[in-house]
């Protein structure tokens, strides 16, 4: 066998478990409805950072296996002076021109007090990815993330 030949080799079997590996995970397709997309930008942006660094998911807007619908956001302090935010996850099956059908719906809340000098506790490369969002939309992101992820590994695992 030649040099060349072991080399392809060689790299077939490098890359192919990766490849398999890829196919195992669920693919996901975060949607907001047109009315909230700015409301739900910190949410959707901290689902899809912890879903794409996820071991189990990733994120597409094609051949989804699953569409991910987040609605009905509401953001205030408690008389505790946390940020409380909450929302509604709609797990349905992927449907390009409708809303696909409902597989499970599930309110979530998260609870946090963080002032924007205390991002040193969050993840870093986590606040990275959302340089776009000030910071206090990355704190909330981050929580967010967190939340959608857990919940979405608990649905669909």
């Amino acid at each position: 066998m030649n040099t060349l030949n072991k080399t392809f080799i060689f790299l077939v079997c490098s890359i192919l478990p990766f490849v398999t590996l890829a196919a195992d995970k669920v693919v996901i397709d975060l949607k907001v409805p047109l009315v909230e997309t700015a409301d739900l930008a910190p949410a959707q942006a901290g689902a899809t950072v912890y879903l794409m660094k996820s071991e189990w998911a990733t994120v597409s807007e094609i051949k989804e296996d699953v569409a991910v619908w987040m609605t009905g956001y509401e953001r205030k302090k408690n008389f505790l002076g946390q940020q409380v935010v909450s929302l509604t996850l709609e797990v349905r099956e992927p449907s390009s021109i409708r809303t696909g059908n409902l597989i499970r719906k599930q309110a979530i809340t998260v609870r946090y007090r963080a002032s924007p000098s205390d991002t040193s506790r969050f993840k870093q490369d986590f606040l990275n990815e959302l340089d776009d969002l000030s910071q206090e939309l990355q704190i909330e992101a981050y929580f967010l993330g967190v939340k959608i992820e857990s919940v979405l590994k608990n649905i669909l695992n």
